[in-house]
């Protein structure tokens, strides 16, 4: 058939219309978007989407869209047939453009400018579609796959790992009454992303001044120095924490693919408190009253196709067109609630909906510990902190700075040192902040009359890394296992007088059996781990950890956390997050202006960003103007980076370094301590910092 035969009775019939739209967007769409989903059912599970919701988006992507563009094309075409033709052709190519882009990131073709990219795959497009209209091959080819809706349907509902989402029955059968030889209330804490390294000194004992809370904590308890995880991922630590075994691959962290928990295994015994942020692994039968807080339909679609079109963004887009969407890999949920400016971000911080992601199960949390007659209580909170995003000072208010942190090459870190370890600063600041959840949780227990009688346990499910270069801060290797492996673990035993620092090589899949022992109970299934408190442990001579990268072995005297812990030292000193200077500048901080010699400004000029933020300060706000950023000109050209000294209110608050960025512009970025602003206007001062030691001199720099 020739163009001019197809031109005069256009033998593509309305039925192929239809076909060849659903089709092409089932292969360049549906299929892809469905296959990464299909592959990370933590999606799904991080905004409680029920059953109904996953069969509803998989149909409207496999059926009711792709239908919908084809009848809409036919309907044009009916009304108008040059018109309807030019629609039909625009459509197909775009969509073969969209299929054409997929199949370029699989070849060096992808590391192409942007522009040459979108240019090579829209000639594809357009050759597509001029040969559906061209040969009658194609488009019976195209009837043949009129089934692909079907197949890729059946392959995300029946196949992936979302099918056990689908199809498990949530409500899994109760399992045979297990006794309690001596009942405690529990109490259980698995913070996020939490390097032990984080809360110790260069030799390896807890910054107690800083961390006074889990100072109180090894007072009281047992404090396992060197506890690790046995996964790098959420899904994957959290079962074993909770299973107390080593969890196989492709498993979802919901009650059906582990039914056997400590929730099944206290369920006819306690009354369960439970607070998941992301799993699913407490059934409703024990946990029909206390589990993750239940969207609305209409709240779940909202956040379901918000971040939905970010995933597509990063899945379609050509790499150069995805720096400035935002990651995904930061957080399960609310992808573009990340990114914004000051102002965005009070917004942000004031929607319930924000919040209620992060703080307000923590004070349900707490506000659920009671003392109740009869049976004991369960109380057990997965906490998203102090995972990223860092955002939370030391009080719990929130830091008015960009949401992407300094020197992020998101997922992993660039190069530059000074710029990641301001990013480390935002870590240590919510590792602050941390400390103070545990204790509230302390002094809820005492107010209550629970403390002493309780067993406590408090760890963090993975660590992460904060260094120049790792490529991602989450993926566990050689390089990064004393940051993401050692893990801090506390366990504070009924009226136990505590004060014990523990070496032994503790593991995440040892919490069910440590907490078996102390509440004497037979665990009616084999287990991978061993009650630390047992007198015949066994020695442990090799650790291993699993991540993307495969199994990681390596030893168990501790080594690699206290590494991490002497180069936060060197860094920040032993006082906290505040103490970051750039090299040979700490002796500056606390520095009152008077008593240096400052010169006059010469040739350098600085304007600061956010001068109004300091204007008029409110410091029981919830957010405060704490990162104070700005720009630096010079009538020479600069040579390198230049330290500049932040005084507030005539005090050294600060000292930082300034960058040049891609856009030829030097810009630098402060973290202010809370405790240098006071209410009302504050005074901010700028001083260029030339030289090191005695040699040093000092320059105003013009605001």
């Amino acid at each position: 058939m020739t163009a001019d035969a197809a031109g005069r009775g256009d033998p593509i019939r309305p039925l192929d219309v239809v076909v060849s739209c659903v089709v092409l967007f089932v292969f360049a769409v549906a299929q892809p978007l469905l296959d990464l989903l299909g592959r990370n059912a933590e999606f799904f599970l991080a905004r409680s989407a029920s059953p109904i919701d996953i069969v509803l988006l998989s149909l409207l992507l496999t059926v009711v869209l792709p239908l919908a563009i084809g009848f809409a094309v036919l309907g044009i075409r009916k009304i108008h047939e040059q018109t309807g033709r030019i629609v039909h052709g625009a459509v197909l190519a775009a969509l073969g453009g969209v299929l054409a882009l997929q199949i370029m990131e699989l070849t060096p073709f992808r590391d192409l400018p942007t522009w040459s990219v979108i240019g090579s795959a829209l000639v594809a497009g357009v050759i597509l579609a001029r040969g559906y209209f061209r040969f009658e091959s194609i488009r019976s080819a195209g009837r043949f796959a009129a089934v692909a809706p079907l197949v890729v349907l059946g392959l995300f509902l029946f196949t992936t790992s979302v099918s056990q989402l689908i199809f498990s029955s949530s409500a899994i059968a109760q399992g045979a009454s297990v006794p309690v030889g001596a009942p405690a209330p529990v109490v259980m804490i698995v913070f996020d992303e939490f390097p032990v390294a984080s809360l110790m000194d260069s030799e390896g004992n807890l910054q107690e001044s800083v961390y006074p809370n889990f100072a109180r904590l090894a007072r009281d308890g047992a404090w396992f120095r060197n506890a690790i995880t046995v996964h790098q991922q959420t899904e994957d630590a959290l079962p074993a924490i909770l299973s107390g075994r080593v969890s196989p691959d492709n498993k979802n962290p919901t009650a059906g693919d582990y039914p056997l928990t400590l929730f099944t295994l206290l369920a006819d015994s306690y009354d369960l408190h439970v607070f998941e942020a992301v799993t699913d692994l407490c059934p409703e039968y024990a946990c029909e009253n206390s589990t993750r807080q239940v969207l609305t339909p209409i709240d779940r679609w909202r956040t379901l196709i918000d971040d939905l079109r970010v995933v597509a963004g990063h899945l379609f887009l050509p790499r150069g067109m995805t720096e400035n969407l935002p990651p995904i890999d930061s957080s399960w949920s609310d992808f573009s609630g990340g990114e914004g400016s000051e102002l965005d971000m009070i917004a942000r911080f004031q929607e319930v909906t924000y919040v209620e992601g992060r703080l307000v199960p923590i004070d349900r949390f707490i506000d659920s510990i009671e003392m109740t007659a009869g049976e004991p209580s369960l109380y057990f909170l997965h906490a998203l902190l102090p995972h990223v995003p860092w955002e939370y000072l030391p009080s719990g208010q929130v830091s008015l700075s960009s949401s992407v942190a300094p020197g992020s090459r998101s997922p992993g870190w660039g190069d530059d040192e000074w710029l990641v370890s301001q990013a480390y600063q935002r870590h240590l600041m919510q590792v602050e902040f941390v400390d103070g959840i545990v204790g509230e949780v302390i002094e809820r227990l005492e107010q209550v009359g629970l403390y002493d009688e309780s067993l406590i346990v408090i760890l963090a499910d993975h660590g992460v890394a904060v260094r120049p270069g790792v490529a991602h801060r989450r993926v566990v290797n050689e390089a990064t296992i004393g940051e993401i492996a050692a893990i801090p673990l506390f366990i504070k035993r009924p009226n136990d007088p505590g004060g014990v620092i523990d070496d032994y090589r503790a593991e995440i899949v040892d919490i069910l059996p440590t907490i078996a022992d102390m509440l004497d109970i037979e665990i009616p299934w084999a287990t991978d781990g061993v009650s630390l408190f047992a007198e015949g442990r066994p020695d442990r001579t090799e650790s291993r950890i699993s991540g993307t990268e495969g199994t990681i072995v390596f030893g168990v005297d501790g080594s690699e956390a206290r590494s991490v812990a002497s180069r936060k030292v060197e860094l920040f000193g032993d006082g906290g997050a505040f103490g970051l200077a750039p090299p040979g500048h700490a002796d500056l901080l606390g520095r009152r202006l008077e008593a240096l010699v400052i010169e006059p400004t010469r040739g350098v000029h600085a304007t600061i960003g956010n001068l109004a933020s300091y204007r008029d300060v409110d410091k029981d706000a919830p957010a405060l103007p704490t990162w104070i950023r700005g720009e630096i000109e010079a009538s020479d050209p600069l040579d390198g980076n230049i330290v500049i000294a932040v005084a507030v209110n005539g005090e050294i608050a600060t000292v930082t370094r300034s960058d040049v960025h891609e856009d030829g512009v030097t810009r630098f970025g402060a973290m202010i301590p809370p405790d240098a602003l006071v209410d009302g206007p504050n005074e901010i001062t700028l001083i260029l910092v030339v030289g090191v030691g005695a040699e040093r001199t000092f320059v105003h720099l013009s605001e």
